[in-house]
Order: C-alpha cells, then sequence, then structure tokens
C-alpha cells in the first residue's frame, strides 16, 4: 500500500506535528522562582559570600565551643574522681563517728563526722552524695590527705568539692543547649550560602519596620520591605535583629538581595556607621 493512502482507497492527510516550545529560559525560570527578570550584579558576589561564609564559620566555631565545653565537663569530673580514689588508696586512714545529719532542699545533704588525724580531735562536715542512709552514731572509716589535711572523705562519700562540680555541671548543660542550636544555624548559613550561587545578588531597596529608628532594646527581628530593582516587591523577616536597629533610620536604603523562600541574604554596601559590608539572613514572608 503507498504512503499516504488509506486501505479502502481514499488518501488520508497528515497534519503536521506541533512546533517545539520554546525552552524555558533564564528569564522565565527566575520569574518563576520569584526573582526578578533582570540580571544579577557581579559586583556583590564576592563581599556577600564572604559575608555568608564568615556567618557559617562563627557557627562552625559554636559548635566547636560547645562539644569543648562538653568534653571540659567529663575531664573535669573524671579529674575529681580520680583525685578521690587517690586519697581513698594513699589518704591516713581512721575510725569516724556520725555526729549529726543535715539536710537542706537547696544545699543538699551533709554529715558531720568526728575523727581523731595526728592525735587531735577533728570535726568535718563531709558532703554527702552516696546512697547510704546515715543516722547519728554510724561508723565511718575516715579518709585525710597528709599533706593537706583539710582534704577528707569518708569510705564512701567522696567529698569533691562542690563548686567545682557545679562548673563541670554547668559547662555541659551550656556545651548540651549550645551544640543542636548550632547544628541547625550552621546547616541553614549553609544553605543561604547554596542559594546565593545558586541566583546571584539582585540590586534592591529595602525599607526596615516599623518605619520608625528602632530603639536598643528591641531585639526582635525586624521586618523588611524589598523592592527589586527590575522585579516584584516582597515581605521577608529578618533572621535576627543585631545591627539592624542602626539601619533603620533611612527608609529605602540600596541593598542586595539572594536567594529565594526562606535562604534569602540581604546586603547592605555599608554596615554601621560606614563599616565593611553588613548581611543580614531573611526568609520570605508571604501573603503578608
Amino acid at each position: 500500500m503507498a504512503t499516504g493512502e488509506h486501505a479502502f482507497g481514499r488518501p488520508t492527510r497528515r497534519r503536521p506535528p506541533p512546533p517545539p516550545s520554546p525552552p524555558a529560559g533564564p528569564a522565565v525560570a527566575e520569574r518563576d522562582s520569584g526573582l526578578p527578570t533582570g540580571h544579577p550584579d557581579p559586583e556583590a558576589a564576592a563581599p556577600g559570600l564572604r559575608r555568608l561564609r564568615a556567618g557559617g564559620r562563627r557557627w562552625t566555631f559554636a559548635l566547636l565551643a560547645a562539644a569543648a565545653l562538653i568534653g571540659g565537663c567529663f575531664a573535669v569530673q573524671h579529674e575529681l574522681d580520680r583525685a578521690a580514689d587517690l586519697l581513698l588508696r594513699t589518704g591516713v586512714h581512721s575510725d569516724g563517728t556520725v555526729l549529726a545529719v543535715r539536710r537542706k532542699s537547696k544545699a543538699g545533704a551533709f554529715i558531720e563526722v568526728g575523727y581523731v588525724f595526728g592525735g587531735a580531735p577533728k570535726r568535718v562536715w563531709i558532703d554527702h552524695t552516696s546512697d547510704r542512709e546515715y543516722a547519728v552514731g554510724d561508723h565511718v572509716v575516715v579518709a585525710t590527705d597528709p599533706a593537706r589535711p583539710a582534704r577528707v572523705r569518708t569510705a564512701d562519700e567522696p567529698n569533691e568539692d562542690r563548686a567545682t562540680s557545679s562548673a563541670a555541671v554547668l559547662m555541659l548543660i551550656a556545651g548540651v543547649v549550645l551544640f543542636p542550636v548550632g547544628v541547625v544555624r550552621r546547616i541553614r548559613w549553609g544553605q543561604r550560602l547554596a542559594a546565593a550561587r545558586r541566583t546571584g545578588w539582585y540590586p534592591a531597596e529595602v525599607t526596615i519596620a516599623p518605619h520608625r529608628r528602632l530603639t536598643a532594646a528591641d531585639h526582635h527581628p525586624p521586618d523588611l520591605r524589598i523592592t527589586y530593582r527590575d522585579g516584584p516587591t516582597i515581605d521577608a523577616r529578618g533572621a535576627h535583629a543585631y545591627g539592624v536597629a542602626e539601619l533603620a533610620d533611612r527608609p529605602r536604603r540600596a541593598v542586595w538581595v539572594a536567594g529565594t523562600g526562606d535562604n534569602l541574604a540581604v546586603l547592605f554596601p555599608a554596615g554601621v556607621k560606614g563599616k565593611r559590608p553588613y548581611l543580614v539572613p531573611a526568609r520570605v514572608v508571604p501573603d503578608r
């Protein structure tokens, strides 16, 4: 059968294929992502990326500091335990008697022990941290450091320095609180850096709201009205308020903006009092 003929001899009409749709250019991709249709400014790339990398480094150092605090806590506690064990092994042992038991809700529990050291009777308050229950008249074994007679412990109570132990606990708490915060913030700065490299830096104007000079006591993240030079106006919110109060004295400041969505970076050409470029991490606030 010849090409173009029907099975019953009638000719068929072929419809020409539709023309291929043009590929989505950079302008279409930028418009769909909320960026302006213009071109990014290469002048802002170096200072902007430098400030983003600096922000990421700060949180890297914070992670190292958190790890140091946690490790320092365990190191201090290990040294206290080692010193207490050494005192029990090498100290001068003597028999002692519990003279008093005191329990305070905030200060903890203590026992007063009477014993003889160097031929002289001694009385000392010992920190009660073990599970042993004491009563007046109980017998205890006291270990005394011959070089430092003020260092005393019993067989069950290490009697470690409470101030040092409290400092170790505070180090642990600070490290445990700081570490997850540092992880989240470090990831966010990495995401902002990647977004800025992907989109480039677009010239824009920003007005920091409220449209009055923020007071030094106002530490809330600022609201930002960003107007791209060749594009839309968007509302955003800064990730922090540090330093932004000094930049709120004049509306419609010239800035560069990189990234989209939750990973915006607003770069002021000059920071407070004409210093080097200042960067404000921010996120888009939709439908405001």
